[in-house]
Formats: structure tokens, C-alpha cells, sequence
């Protein structure tokens, strides 16, 4: 009997601390699972920033020689547009290298809003000003449709997330990213809505990791890419209007 009030006691703790469904960012600062993004948007007025560590095993921005931090920021100020800036920088840099940040603006664009018995429907535009200029230092491209749907079954106790899109790829900018099929999901329990784990394929690699959400704001993923290398973001989300 005590252990059990016990274990009631902490479920009803962690609720107080974890209260959230987990939704975040992935690496590239978009809202995602480990790397591939989905169509879901935060909420309106959201405001989210936060960082994300990538390994150089994967990196072709660093010629695979340098892991690199990349530092975001999220803002979704209308339902149907969000607005993200990603800033890179490449570590361990040599001193004396002639080396600047990578900066990638993103613009998505929801078509479909998620319901009942129907997906989530958004369209992608990744590091869009370089795009439209020479595309010369066009790193971290991309050009895609996401579809995400999200299940509960109560049977189970089980919420699960899908997602599943396809991306453009180019012949003049050779680092696009998300090029062709790419999907994954998501996986929490009703008990343990605060984290979820994460399994995606990005077209590349397949990868998967473990999100948490602590205090209500503050967001934690840890994962591995192609199951080789680490990487993992730490973000904090609120919303100007609320």
C-alpha cells in the first residue's frame, strides 16, 4: 500500500513539473522529431530558441572534418506562417581560418491544420534568401511537403505521431537536405506524456532519440544519427500573447 501511494505521489509530481505533450525541435530548428521536420506548428504567438549540436560524421557543411553548434530561433506569429532562423558555426576551427557562420532562414507555410480525420499538411522552404540570390553558400537547403498525423489509443494508453514527406532536390546546390521520401514517429504514453521517443529517416539516415519536456517550457532531446554519432538540441519555448 505505501509503495503504491508512492508511486502516485511521484506520477502526480512529475505532472506538475512535465505537464506537456512533447513537441519540439529537431537539429535543424524547425519543429520535428530528431532531424526530419513535421507539419505541425507550435502555437500561435510561439517564440522558441535553443540549440542543437551537429556531429561532423554527417555534417557535409564542414567537409566532415568539424562538429558544429547550431543556434535557432522559432517564431510563429500567424496560424498559417512560421518564420525560423538557424545560425551554424563550425567548432575546433584552426586559429587563423577564415571561417563565418552559416545562417539558414526558414518560412513554412500550413496548408492543412491537423483534425480529427485529417493530417496536418505544411510546406517547407529551408535557407530561402540564399535561394533566391547566387545559392553559392547555400548549405542547408531545403524544398518540401510534410504530412503528420497523431493517434491516440486509449486501449494502450498509447499517444502515437506520424509523419511522412517528400522533398525537391536541386541541380545547382548540391547540400540540399530532406531530398526525396522521408518519415518518422513519435511514441509517448498517457502516463508519460513529457517524453516521447523518436525514430526518423531523413532520406539518408536512420535515427532516433528521446525528448523530455521539463517546467512546462524548457526542452531536452538526446539522439543518434544513423546510430553512429550523437546529437541533441535544448530549446525553450513561450508565447508572446498569452
Amino acid at each position: 500500500m505505501k509503495f503504491t501511494c508512492s508511486i502516485r505521489t511521484l506520477t502526480v509530481c512529475l505532472s506538475l513539473f512535465f505537464p506537456l505533450l512533447v513537441r519540439s525541435q529537431s537539429d535543424s530548428g524547425v519543429p520535428g522529431y530528431v532531424r526530419i521536420p513535421v507539419a505541425t506548428f507550435n502555437e500561435d504567438g510561439s517564440l522558441q530558441f535553443g540549440t542543437s549540436f551537429l556531429p561532423q560524421e554527417h555534417l557535409a557543411y564542414s567537409n566532415f572534418k568539424h562538429d558544429a553548434v547550431a543556434i535557432y530561433a522559432s517564431l510563429t506569429f500567424l496560424s498559417f506562417v512560421e518564420v525560423d532562423l538557424r545560425v551554424t558555426r563550425q567548432l575546433n576551427i584552426p586559429s587563423g581560418t577564415n571561417h563565418v557562420v552559416d545562417r539558414v532562414p526558414t518560412i513554412r507555410f500550413r496548408i492543412l491544420k491537423e483534425k480529427k480525420w485529417i493530417p496536418a499538411v505544411t510546406l517547407g522552404f529551408h535557407d530561402v534568401l540564399t535561394s533566391i540570390e547566387s545559392g553559392g553558400a547555400r548549405h542547408f537547403g531545403a524544398s518540401y511537403i510534410v504530412v503528420t498525423k497523431n493517434f491516440h489509443i486509449p486501449e494502450l494508453y498509447l499517444n502515437i505521431g506520424t509523419t511522412a514527406g517528400w522533398g525537391a532536390g536541386s541541380l545547382v546546390w548540391k547540400n540540399d537536405e530532406f531530398i526525396g521520401p522521408f518519415g518518422g514517429f513519435s511514441l509517448n504514453i498517457d502516463r508519460v506524456k513529457w517524453m516521447s521517443l523518436l525514430c526518423d529517416y531523413d532520406g539518408v539516415t536512420i535515427n532516433a532519440g528521446l525528448r523530455v519536456t521539463c517546467f512546462r517550457h524548457l526542452f531536452l532531446t538526446a539522439g543518434t544519427i544513423n546510430f553512429d554519432s550523437f546529437t541533441g538540441t535544448v530549446s525553450y519555448r513561450f508565447n508572446l500573447i498569452k
